[in-house]
């Protein structure tokens, strides 16, 4: 996996196929190869960038150096650079879809299209707080008892329940990603990138013209929630709740997403 020098240290991405360019961002606790099924799916023409977010997989950035949002999103910009891509279409799932909400409102003009899986743009202030305190509980875990028991703790939450739906070797192959971060990185990611430490960025999604697509799992009723309010704040966007599907979207249903990320991505490409 080829790694690329980023303030404070190095990115870990990996680079497929041929075609306009994908980026696409994990959620908390996995990395780049959690994204392989939706890929495989989507079918060949586009060329997919899976980095390895900062405090994840094989990205080494020292724990106490910045892992939050705009650290990420300044991460994927210089990544565009080396490998010059002036303009890439981005999708996020879950905290990667804070990051690419994040981004979408510092550099707009670098996005050729906005994909956001089981993601919102900020909590209300009043919500921050409860937030934090969780956000707070695991990383005590993590720093406490190891990425081990934190995974085997994680894997029970209702959050990621729907992900029992698939086989034993999928449920097995997503927890050997989780449980290979480190205890450390994972804990900087909640404490700089959590969601009750994000500062939210609502009002200024107006800004982002570029299309986008926002998706969420008709099982998910927060997520499906937020997913209306970004669907009705961006000025391009659609909207897709997808059946018999929670949270976790991407290991849920992969090929149902590869279908309706492929077909959009096909729509952006196709209008020029």
């Amino acid at each position: 996996m080829p790694t690329l020098a980023v303030s404070g240290g190095r990115l870990a991405y990996a680079d497929r196929g041929r075609g306009a360019p994908v980026t696409a961002c994990h959620g908390f606790a996995l990395a780049g190869p959690s994204w392989w099924e939706v890929v495989a799916a989507a079918g060949g023409g586009w060329r997919w960038l899976l980095p390895d977010l900062r405090g994840h997989g094989a990205t080494a950035v020292p724990p106490e150096a910045p892992h939050g949002l705009a650290a990420i999103a300044d991460d994927l910009i210089a990544l565009w650079d080396a490998l010059g891509i002036a303009r890439s279409h981005l999708v996020g799932y879950s905290m990667g879809g804070r990051a690419a909400l994040t981004l979408a409102v510092r550099a707009p003009a670098r996005l050729r299209s906005l994909t956001i899986v089981s993601a919102h743009a900020g909590l209300a202030d009043d919500q921050r707080p409860a937030r934090r305190a969780a956000d707070d509980h695991w990383r005590a875990i993590l720093l406490e008892r190891g990425t081990d028991r934190f995974a085997g703790e994680w894997e029970r939450l209702p959050l990621v329940s729907g992900i029992a739906r698939r086989s034993d070797r999928v449920q097995a192959r997503l927890g050997r990603i989780r449980r290979r971060n480190r205890a450390a990185g994972l804990a900087a990611s909640l404490r700089d990138a959590g969601a009750g430490a994000m500062a939210p960025v609502w009002e200024q999604l107006a800004a982002v013209a570029c299309p986008a697509l926002i998706i969420a799992g008709a099982d998910d009723p927060r997520y499906r929630a937020h997913a209306e309010r970004l669907a009705a704040v961006l000025p391009r966007a659609e909207l897709a709740i997808l059946p018999r599907c929670g949270h976790a979207v991407p290991a849920e249903r992969p090929m149902a997403l590869a279908e309706r990320l492929a077909a959009f991505l096909e729509r952006v490409e196709a209008a020029g």
